[in-house]
């Protein structure tokens, strides 16, 4: 087998942790491979055979949902209440603004061009049409 000698526990040396914690994995590692015992594991670490393997399996757990896989890029961030309420008061400030500029534009032209513009009428106070003046006025005469 061609390139470097796997250094299999050994790796552990290189991580950052408390010397317990890493002598702790580094025995994990070595029963794993097949080079110490859990026997032997577990007198070294003065616990018993099976809070080692309690220990073992606890580590091993954690390794493999570290390296569940996981969405990919930014997580999406939740806006705060402060942001949405913040958000909302800019989107009614633009469409304000709108409507102002909507209403300038239209008091412009009313001063502008009078005769062109004329004021909306209320629906309570509809123009009749000539037809319908007509009739009314046929049917207030009186009879000979």
């Amino acid at each position: 087998m061609a390139g470097r000698k796997p250094l299999g526990p050994a790796l552990v040396k290189h991580l950052a942790g408390s010397p317990s914690a890493k002598e702790r994995l580094e025995l994990i590692l070595a029963t794993i491979a097949g080079q110490v015992t859990v026997v032997a594991a577990a007198q070294r670490l003065g616990i018993s055979e099976a809070m080692f393997y309690k220990l073992r399996n606890r580590v091993l757990q954690a390794s493999l949902e570290d390296l569940e896989p996981k969405l990919l890029g930014r997580p999406a961030q939740v806006p705060s209440a402060e942001e949405v309420r913040s958000a909302k008061l800019a989107a009614q400030v633009a469409e304000l603004d709108r409507e102002l500029s909507l209403q300038t534009i239209r008091l412009e032209l009313a001063h502008a061009l009078p005769h062109v513009v004329r004021p909306a009428q209320s629906s309570s106070l509809k123009k009749t049409t000539g037809k319908k003046r007509s009739r009314r006025k046929l049917r207030r005469r009186p009879k000979p």
